[in-house]
């Protein structure tokens, strides 16, 4: 299968919080990109989070220490976690 991505992924492992409809879910973040993440969460909500929903998240265990918010899109949902669309980000 050929490669898709135009930009380099970094492997980081690192805690974050996804933001989706009003919902808040801890997990981390698998890899990311200047264009998109892959996320793993601590306890997927089945169902509810679908291909082309909005979403957030934020390299961060808490709000209180937020250091850097990204806005997405829900690309793909697989068993590994969901693959992100980064929109923008607010430092």
């Amino acid at each position: 299968m050929a490669e898709k991505r135009h930009h380099k992924r970094i492997n980081c492992a690192e805690k974050c919080l996804l933001y989706h409809a009003d919902n808040r879910y801890s997990g981390a973040i698998m890899n990311i990109s200047i264009s998109g993440a892959l996320i793993s969460l601590t306890c997927p909500p089945s169902d509810i989070i679908k291909p082309g929903d909005a979403c957030s998240f934020i390299l961060s265990t808490s709000q209180e220490s937020l250091f850097c918010r990204y806005s997405g899109r829900i690309t793909h949902i697989n068993p590994t976690g969901f693959g992100l669309e980064i929109l923008e980000h607010e430092f």
